[in-house]
């Protein structure tokens, strides 16, 4: 039974942001104008060639059809169901976010779903500073934007000063240790937020500025857009709209969408300033791209972050503090795939960890290397496979085992690293083992 996307209130919840997103990582491109109204994004796949028409705004009269056409292409083109291509499309989710409007779903459908409601954000946030700030600060809730974002954030303040005024949440970028600024309002954006914005990131010379609002007008979109295409590479900024969803009589879930980005965001997250232009440097960026058209054609849950090295890429799980990497040890003739624990709960979560070694060996087929790093803030867990990463002849059996290795550990740590808690370690347990 093939499910049909046609109810008008679920296709409008789908945004022109994330759509260009997901074809751009798909590699959608071609683009050309189509009248004033829209923009034809083509692929050819499996000989023949495919076109979506993105339209222009989100409030003209036909956009759900827009929205329709766009799922049921893609769903012909990748051989998927509409409900997936769905689900894709409404943005990388949490399990506590709304990912669709489940109302009468297709006629053929008989399952009886429930009605996606908009929740008033006030209803689920009385107060920016008072409410909406903390909850957002928690890294269970910052990985839901970080995951929106593809950046990886860990708090480090709240109401942190910043030149005359207090930046709403101060954040680090776990991969390149670089700050970022959470700027909140529950209300329409305005020229106040702005200004301080741009006082921010004078203060601090490197940060991505992140601009959460309930709603941007026209001109403080423009003003982001400008300030991406004028600003160098140590400034970012975005511009993301916030929601409360709920299903009947479901607690409300938060979604972000984003309206402002970076150019070429969802490009660039791929590929790390610190890539040189080396014959070893392009070797191995060639490897990784290899592999991720290797992880992509597999429809892998194994995501790649928003940064990179010649030697090294990261790979999500959903928190700040947790990433599965691979790197390349050219001089040492190896793969490394590893589940790294950053932080300073880093030894409390290893530890944890350590006390479920024989399941976690059992479910990936092998016994790992458990390596602690006592004197850092960092922790890894390594498979190792030897590699002459010169001899590109072995590259399609190397590629597949780091694919089959990052899933096997994305399996056995995603829900694991989810559940832990640093309280339920103490630094004595072992000795009281013992």
């Amino acid at each position: 039974m093939k499910v049909q996307i046609r109810d008008k209130e679920a296709l409008e919840t789908l945004t022109i942001a994330n759509l260009k997103a997901y074809l751009e990582s798909q590699g959608w491109g071609d683009t050309r104008p189509w009248g004033e109204w829209a923009i034809i994004h083509s692929k050819e796949k499996g000989g023949k060639l495919w076109e979506i028409a993105i339209p222009n705004r989100e409030d003209c009269s036909d956009y759900a059809e827009f929205m329709a056409e766009a799922v049921t292409t893609l769903a012909e083109a990748e051989d998927r169901s509409q409900l997936d291509v769905f689900y894709d499309l409404a943005g990388e989710v949490s399990d506590a976010m709304p990912i669709a409007n489940h109302k009468a779903i297709g006629n053929t459908a008989k399952t009886e779903l429930g009605r996606l409601e908009r929740v008033d954000l006030r209803e689920g946030w009385e107060s920016e500073p008072r409410d909406f700030t903390p909850w957002l600060a928690q890294p269970e809730n910052l990985a839901v934007l970080s995951q929106t974002l593809d950046i990886d954030l860990v708090t480090a303040g709240q109401e942190e000063s910043v030149g005359p005024f207090r930046a709403d949440i101060l954040c680090r970028n776990t991969l390149d240790d670089s700050w970022a600024l959470i700027e909140n309002q529950l209300e329409r954006t305005d020229h106040t937020h702005l200004g301080q914005l741009l006082t921010y990131a004078a203060r601090l010379q490197t940060v991505t500025i992140i601009w959460v609002a309930a709603t941007f007008t026209d001109e403080h979109r423009a003003a982001l857009d400008w300030l991406n295409e004028i600003t160098g590479e140590g400034f970012r900024f975005f511009g993301v709209e916030v929601e409360l969803w709920k299903i009947g009589e479901s607690l409300a879930a938060p979604r972000f969408n984003i309206v402002s980005r970076p150019n070429d965001w969802s490009k660039a997250a791929r590929h790390s300033v610190n890539v040189g232009t080396s014959p070893t440097d392009l070797q191995h960026q060639h490897f990784w791209d290899q592999l991720d058209r290797h992880l992509e054609k597999k429809d892998s849950n194994v995501r790649v972050t928003s940064q990179r090295t010649r030697r090294w890429t990261a790979y999500r799980l959903g928190l700040a503090e947790f990433h599965l990497e691979a790197t390349l040890r050219r001089q040492a003739k190896e793969i490394v795939v590893h589940l790294a624990l950053k932080g300073r709960h880093s030894k409390a979560h290893f530890a944890l960890l350590e006390k479920d070694k024989e399941a976690i060996e059992r479910e990936i087929g092998t016994a790992l290397e458990w390596d602690e790093l006592p004197d850092q803030e960092l922790s890894r867990i390594n498979l190792r496979r030897s590699a002459d990463l010169t001899d590109e002849s072995q590259w399609l059996t190397l590629i597949e085992w780091t694919a089959d290795t990052l899933e096997k550990f994305d399996d056995a740590f995603r829900e694991r690293v989810k559940n832990l808690n640093a309280a339920n370690w103490q630094p004595d347990d072992e000795i009281r083992e013992e």
